[in-house]
């Protein structure tokens, strides 16, 4: 009788072990899954801060091309901020070309957020065509990011929103 309750000693550990195993695997399972939800809320959540910069960008391009009918102008300001520089573009006037028949365009960039951390790139072009009644076309471009942080971050959102009118 001695003999067996020996052998039923060290089932018990091997029984022991592969349940805490099993048990590890699931927790590991799903501590997995949680991680790559956060990570996917986290993401739409930046798409949406970067999604209501573009609405505001073209919010406020869209006042300034309705309450005038000259060129922008400095005196631009939305949300309290004025427009910085787009690289390589200018901030205000016409972009200058060769043919008389493209359109008018404009480049600016506006912060926005608290601490201006989004950024909405505006492309505004005038005359553009007059096929359908469309003569004016606003572009902007929200990011999750500052205007000035024009890196590849890899966690940078853009949203875009283009009106025709």
């Amino acid at each position: 009788m001695k003999n067996i309750l020996k052998n039923e000693k060290g089932f018990v550990a091997l029984f022991t072990v592969l349940l805490t195993s099993v048990i590890l695997a699931m927790a590991i399972g799903i501590a997995s899954i949680s991680l790559k939800e956060i990570v996917l809320s986290s993401a739409a959540s930046e798409g949406s801060l970067a999604f209501f910069a573009a609405d505001s960008g073209i919010e406020c391009a869209l006042y300034w091309e309705m309450n005038t009918q000259d060129e922008l102008s400095p005196n631009l300001n939305c949300n309290g901020r004025s427009p910085e520089p787009t690289p390589s573009q200018p901030v205000f006037g016409p972009v200058s070309s060769t043919d008389p028949t493209s359109p008018e365009t404009y480049y600016f960039s506006i912060p926005f957020g608290e601490n201006g951390n989004l950024c909405a790139d505006i492309v505004v072009k005038r005359g553009v065509t007059e096929v359908a009644g469309v003569s004016t076309l606003i572009e902007s471009k929200g990011s999750n990011t500052p205007c000035d942080d024009r890196t590849n971050n890899p966690k940078r959102v853009e949203r875009a929103i283009r009106v025709t009118y």
